[in-house]
C-alpha cells in the first residue's frame, strides 16, 4: 500500500470508535492533541546546550507503535484508517527551543500552551518531540505531543513505563517515540477475508449493543423521573457555567496534593483517591465561580473518563461518562458523600453495560455538544462544566536516559462546547493535578490551581469536624425530577475582572 511515494507495511492499526471520533470530531479550535510535559535535572557541560548528548541519545532510538503509524488515503472519504510506516525517521520530529538563561517552569508552560493548540499536520507522522533549554538549574524541557486518536491516557503511562528506570545507571537508549513493544499493539491484516470475518463478527454483536443502549436510556429515563436509580442524563442538569467561544489559545496551570493526605481524607470518608480529588475540585471550582460573581443552584457535573478494560495496547479503551459532583451550599463533607454516591452508580452501570454500548453512547453525546458548538448554539444545554480524569502515573523516583525526573505532567485536549480540562497523575509521594484552559475562559487559572490545594485542608478539616457518610440516600419518587426543574445559575454581580497573571510554579 503506498501513498505520496510512501512505503507502508502491509498491516492497519485496529482503530476502536473512540480512536476515529478523535479524528472525526477534531477542528482548528478543537485539535485532539495529548501529551506529556517532562522535566529532567541536567547535568552542566563545558560547551553546548544541556539537551545535546540527550537528543544524541534519543535519536539513536527507532520508532515503534503506536507512533510509526500515519493516516492513510481510504475508499470512504473522510474515514480514518491508521497504517504502519517504516520510513519515519525520528530526527524530522524532534524540535530544539531555548528558553531565556534561568526560566521557570511557567515560560516552559507557555511555549507548551502555543504548540499543544495546533493541529498536528494529517500527512506527516502524528507526533512531534520538542525540547527545551534554559531551565534554572540546567534543567532540561520535553515535550512529547501526537493525536489522541493514536493512544489514550492509560496507554501513554505504559509508554513511559517502559523507557524510565528506576537508578541512574542505564546503557540503552530511550525515547518515547519507541513506544509499546511490538506484541502489545495489535494489528490486523489488510486481507479481504479478515476484514469480512470482522465485519461479520460486528454484526452478530450489534444486537447486544442495541439491548444494552436501549438498557441504558431505560436507566436515564427512570432516574430523571424520580423512580429509579442511574447515571446522570447530559445536557439536562448541568449548570450554565464555565463557558466561551470555541479558541485555539490555551493556558496551563499545576499544583501538587501529598498522597498521604488524600488517602488519609478518602479512610476517613469512606471514600475513593479519585472521590476525594473530584470532591476537592468541586470546591475549589465553586469558590473560583463565587469570586467571579457566579453561583450554581446544581451540582457542577464533570465529564469522567472510564477505562472500559485494561490491555497492553495503546488505542482508546475508555467512555467518556457524566457525574453531577456535591450539592450547592454543601460542607466540603457533604459534597464528597454526594460524589462517592453518583460514582458508585457509574460504576454499577458500567459493570451492567456492554462496552460497544458505552462506546456508541459516550461518541453519540460527544457528538451532539460538537454539533451545538459547530452551529453556534451556545444557549443550549451544556455537556459537561469540565473533563477531569486520572489516568494513573508512576510511583518512586525514576530516570530518563540516565537523568532525574523533577516533573512530569500529563497535557490534555479540551473538549467541545468546555472550556477547561482537568487531568490527574501521581509521581513518588505526589498527585499532580494539570490544569488546562481555554485563555479567553479562564485568564487566570493558577488561581483554581491554588484553590485546590486549599480545598483538600478544608474537606479533611471538614471530615474531622463531621465524619462523611459513604454516599447519600436515593431521593424519593418525583424528588430528583423537581429538582431537576429548579433554575440554573444566578449572577450575584457582574463577574469580577480577572487577572491575567498566573503565579510561578516551583
Amino acid at each position: 500500500m503506498a501513498l505520496h511515494g510512501v512505503r507502508y507495511a502491509s498491516a492497519m492499526s485496529r482503530m476502536s470508535p473512540m480512536d476515529r471520533a478523535f479524528f472525526l470530531l477534531e477542528t482548528e479550535q478543537r485539535p485532539m492533541n495529548v501529551g506529556v510535559l517532562v522535566v529532567l535535572k541536567g547535568r552542566r557541560t563545558a560547551r553546548g546546550r544541556p539537551g545535546d548528548e540527550l537528543v544524541r541519545r534519543m535519536l539513536r532510538c527507532p520508532v515503534g507503535p503506536p507512533f510509526n503509524q500515519r493516516l492513510a488515503e481510504n475508499v470512504v472519504a473522510g474515514w480514518p484508517v491508521l497504517v504502519e510506516d517504516k520510513s519515519i525517521t525520528p530526527a524530522e520530529q524532534v524540535f530544539r527551543h531555548d528558553l531565556p538563561a534561568g526560566s521557570d517552569v511557567q515560560a516552559m508552560f507557555d511555549r507548551v500552551c502555543t504548540l499543544h493548540a495546533k493541529r498536528l499536520d494529517r500527512c506527516r507522522p502524528l507526533w512531534e518531540m520538542h525540547v527545551y533549554d534554559g531551565l534554572a538549574g540546567n534543567g532540561i524541557g520535553l515535550y512529547f505531543k501526537t493525536h489522541h486518536g493514536l493512544i489514550d491516557g492509560i496507554g501513554f503511562i505504559n509508554v513511559i513505563v517502559n523507557i524510565v528506570t528506576r537508578t541512574a545507571s542505564t546503557r540503552s537508549p530511550q525515547a518515547f517515540w519507541r513506544g509499546l513493544p511490538q506484541a502489545a499493539h495489535t494489528t490486523e491484516p489488510s486481507r479481504q477475508g479478515s476484514l469480512a470475518a470482522g465485519l461479520l463478527q460486528s454484526g452478530l454483536a450489534a444486537g447486544r449493543t442495541a439491548g444494552d443502549l436501549v438498557k441504558l436510556i431505560w436507566h436515564l429515563g427512570r432516574r430523571d423521573l424520580g423512580i429509579g436509580r442511574g447515571m446522570a442524563t447530559p445536557f439536562v442538569a448541568t449548570p450554565d457555567v464555565l463557558k466561551a467561544a470555541p479558541s485555539p489559545n490555551r493556558v496551563m496551570a499545576h499544583c501538587s496534593l501529598p498522597l498521604a493526605r488524600v488517602r488519609a481524607v478518602a479512610k476517613r470518608g469512606n471514600a475513593t483517591i479519585n472521590d476525594v480529588l473530584l470532591a476537592a475540585l468541586d470546591i475549589a471550582l465553586n469558590r473560583y465561580l463565587a469570586e467571579h460573581g457566579l453561583h450554581t443552584r446544581r451540582p457542577l457535573v464533570a465529564d469522567m473518563p472510564v477505562a472500559l478494560h485494561e490491555g497492553p495496547g495503546a488505542g482508546n479503551r475508555i467512555t467518556i461518562l457524566q457525574v453531577p459532583m456535591g450539592r450547592p451550599g454543601g460542607t466540603p463533607a457533604e459534597r464528597l458523600a454526594d460524589i462517592v454516591a453518583e460514582t458508585r452508580l457509574v460504576k454499577e452501570e458500567v459493570k451492567s453495560i456492554g462496552a460497544d454500548a458505552l462506546f456508541m453512547y459516550s461518541i453519540f453525546e460527544h457528538a451532539v455538544a460538537s454539533a451545538i458548538e459547530s452551529l453556534n448554539l451556545g444557549d443550549l444545554p451544556m455537556l459537561a462544566n469540565a473533563v477531569i480524569s486520572n489516568p494513573a502515573g508512576l510511583e518512586g523516583r525514576v530516570y530518563f536516559n540516565g537523568l532525574p525526573v523533577a516533573l512530569a505532567l500529563p497535557v490534555s485536549v479540551v473538549a467541545h462546547h468546555q472550556v477547561l480540562n482537568i487531568t490527574i497523575s501521581n509521581y513518588d509521594d505526589e498527585l499532580h493535578v494539570t490544569f488546562i484552559a481555554l485563555r479567553e475562559a479562564i485568564p487566570d487559572l493558577q488561581r483554581l490551581a491554588d484553590a485546590t490545594m486549599l480545598a483538600l485542608v478544608e474537606l479533611q478539616h471538614s471530615l474531622t469536624q463531621r465524619p462523611a457518610t459513604a454516599g447519600k440516600k436515593a431521593p424519593p419518587v418525583g424528588e430528583h425530577a423537581a429538582r431537576k426543574r429548579r433554575p440554573g445559575p444566578t449572577k450575584a454581580t457582574k463577574a469580577t475582572k480577572a487577572s491575567t497573571a498566573t503565579r510561578h510554579l516551583h
